[in-house]
């Protein structure tokens, strides 16, 4: 009776270890990110998430890193495998991967959708500042510009990664400021851009060769660039030879702080991804804990981590810190 006793004791403490360890499990956040390349940008953001996620208790975070569009749905499937109960999605091509994450959505997976948009999916949450304050920092640039009588108008060659809507707004928001007679697209025909698919600075250097082999250079006297990759192409085809024109970036990436202190950029747009990076992990632990996520636009589940201000020689120093 006695031994039978002991047994029972023993199962009991056992069924509730396991119970206590399935509750722990549960309630872990396990995080994927699927981030949408391996370049300078997107690894110092994989950084920030690190630094950041092991401040929180009870948060564990993966990371895929897209070679292709259609590469990073295997991404996404290889981390649903893992058994996340959150993904963080920066799309590479906004509708390749929408089967991918409605059926991660459809097993329970909260969505976060950082910045480019998933077409398709209701998210969760969207973590974007929006992308037309880039193009606003940098009209105010050049109106600046316009007012100093260093240019008496904007003459613009202008160089896309992605031609969505979202990404746009980093264009349109230079128009936006400038207004009607202060600016002229000078190349990409009525389109008004011209596109170095995939972020290519390879590309953006070919199409600044073109622009001087056929003489469109003499009529441009700004090329403002999609990301500061892009940007450090048209520098390389430039090569000192035209130091009228003004080129300006958008990230305040390393290549795009040398070039700015260097000289041969004048301005970009600087993403404090800290700011970005910790306005997406404390979303996620809020829909997992279900506990209010603080929306900037509640009806589109938008929160916007208020990351983005003007890097030019001047102001470097003080975003740098």
């Amino acid at each position: 009776m006695r031994r039978f006793l002991i047994l029972m004791l023993l199962f009991v403490i056992g069924t509730s270890f396991v119970f206590a360890a399935g509750q722990q499990t549960r309630s872990e956040i396990r995080i994927g990110v699927a981030l949408s390349s391996s370049d300078e940008f997107n690894m110092n953001l994989r950084r920030l998430y690190e630094d950041y996620a092991r401040s929180v208790d009870g948060v564990s975070i993966s990371f895929t890193h897209a070679i292709s569009s259609t590469g990073q749905i295997s991404d996404i499937e290889n981390l649903v495998a893992q058994g996340i109960n959150v993904l963080v999605i920066r799309a590479l091509d906004q509708d390749i991967v929408t089967p991918a994450v409605l059926a991660a959505q459809a097993r329970g997976i909260k969505i976060v959708v950082d910045e480019a948009n998933v077409n398709g999916v209701e998210w969760d949450a969207r973590i974007t500042g929006a992308q037309i304050d880039h193009g606003l920092m940098l009209g105010e640039f050049l109106m600046g510009l316009i007012n100093a009588g260093e240019i008496d108008r904007a003459r613009i060659g202008y160089i896309a990664g992605s031609s969505t809507e979202n990404a746009l707004g980093r264009r349109n928001g230079i128009a936006q400021v400038l207004g009607p007679g202060r600016y002229e697209y000078m190349a990409g025909g009525a389109e008004g851009f011209e596109l170095a698919e995939q972020w290519s600075a390879t590309r953006a250097q070919v199409i600044v060769e073109n622009w001087i082999t056929s003489g469109l250079i003499n009529n441009i006297n700004v090329i403002a660039c999609m990301n500061d990759e892009i940007a450090n192409g048209a520098i390389a085809a430039l090569g000192g030879r035209f130091p009228r024109i003004i080129v300006l970036g958008v990230d305040g990436s390393t290549v795009g702080q040398a070039n700015i202190r260097n000289g041969t950029m004048r301005a970009t747009t600087f993403q404090d991804s800290r700011l970005s990076a910790r306005a997406v992990i404390d979303t996620c632990v809020a829909l997992v804990r279900g506990t209010p996520v603080r929306f900037s636009d509640p009806v589109n589940k938008l929160v916007n981590p208020e990351h983005i201000a003007l890097m030019t020689r001047e102001t470097i120093d003080a975003l740098i810190r």
